[in-house]
């Protein structure tokens, strides 16, 4: 209910974290798969162990793929509010 007030009444892209944005045309440029990852990371409340099975990954591939999603975003994904930040960001986008 919130998400959709949110969506009728705001420019969406000015809402949106700058880093989905980052990776989708790092995932585009270098057929990657950084932005589902990020995804999956979050809603499973950063468990490496659970992402990776859902993922089909080895957890340090997926602990390379995370690293590699902070050095490209300059995110800090170890911060709350930033992981808040995303999290939300990936709702409206919908």
């Amino acid at each position: 209910m919130l998400v959709g007030t949110i969506r009728e009444n705001c420019e969406i892209d000015s809402l949106l974290h700058p880093a989905l944005d980052i990776i989708e045309r790092y995932d585009r440029e270098n057929q990657t798969d950084l932005l589902r990852t990020l995804r999956v990371y979050l809603e499973n409340d950063c468990n490496a162990q659970k992402c990776g099975r859902l993922l089909f990954l080895h957890r340090n591939s997926l602990v390379y793929r995370v690293h590699r999603i902070q050095e490209i975003t300059g995110c800090d994904l170890s911060n709350p509010a930033e992981r808040s930040y995303l999290r939300i960001s990936f709702l409206l986008r919908r």
